[in-house]
């Protein structure tokens, strides 16, 4: 019980979607922020389905070479300077 603990992120984040496709709620698309190659056939799903926006990478330098397929109309990286000022929050004036 001293070791690191791991949570279940993926699985959860997978099946929170999968629940929103199976009881048919009402959603545009998903945008979905990771670089871990454990989505890729999520995103396939939802690239087939027409229900993915885009994916996110946190670091445009390093996500897993099974998204390098995608192109780039379905992938931006965060630390890309025009991906952030699309996404920046703005404050009212």
């Amino acid at each position: 019980m001293l070791g690191k603990k791991k949570g279940n992120v993926d699985s959860d984040i997978i099946l929170h979607i999968m629940k929103k496709l199976y009881y048919k709620e009402i959603f545009d698309k998903i945008v979905l922020i990771s670089g871990d190659g454990d989505y890729k056939q999520l995103v396939d799903f939802l690239i087939t389905e027409e229900r993915l926006e885009k994916i996110l990478f946190p670091d445009g330098k390093r996500f897993s070479s099974l998204y390098k397929k995608l192109g780039a109309p379905r992938f931006a990286a965060l630390d890309d300077a025009d991906t952030r000022k699309k996404i920046e929050m703005k404050k009212a004036p």
